[in-house]
């Protein structure tokens, strides 16, 4: 994810979702990284949710993703970004679970998610 000041982003991410972000001078980026491990090789591995500063992103015009958060109880999330002054759209339940939506302060669109199956 790109931004014009991605230090301010990070801590909005860390006060509101939880995020608890490190930050690399080489890349002058924020970044979460996600373990996890491969099913057929065993192998660790691991996902990272980046913020960059905005002069590095090659040019798209318009905000063209989403970002898909997995929350452990949704309707606890979506009271403390309620409390935080997040507009929150929803939640709604869905054969595939709970879903909420929030825009971050750069108008990033993310979409919260419960897995109510189990």
């Amino acid at each position: 994810m790109y931004s014009d000041n991605p230090k301010v982003l990070a801590e909005w991410y860390e006060k509101n979702l939880g995020l608890q972000y490190e930050y690399t001078e080489q890349y002058k980026a924020y970044y979460v990284s996600f373990p996890y491990r491969e099913i057929d090789d065993k192998s660790d591995r691991y996902t990272i949710f980046s913020i960059l500063y905005n002069k590095n992103r090659p040019f798209v015009d318009g905000k063209v993703f989403t970002v898909n958060l997995r929350v452990t109880d949704l309707d606890s999330t979506v009271a403390k970004l309620q409390g935080g002054k997040v507009e929150v759209r929803g939640p709604e339940v869905h054969d595939e679970g709970k879903f909420a939506w929030i825009n971050d302060p750069e108008g990033n669109y993310i979409e919260l998610w419960e897995d109510v199956s189990n």
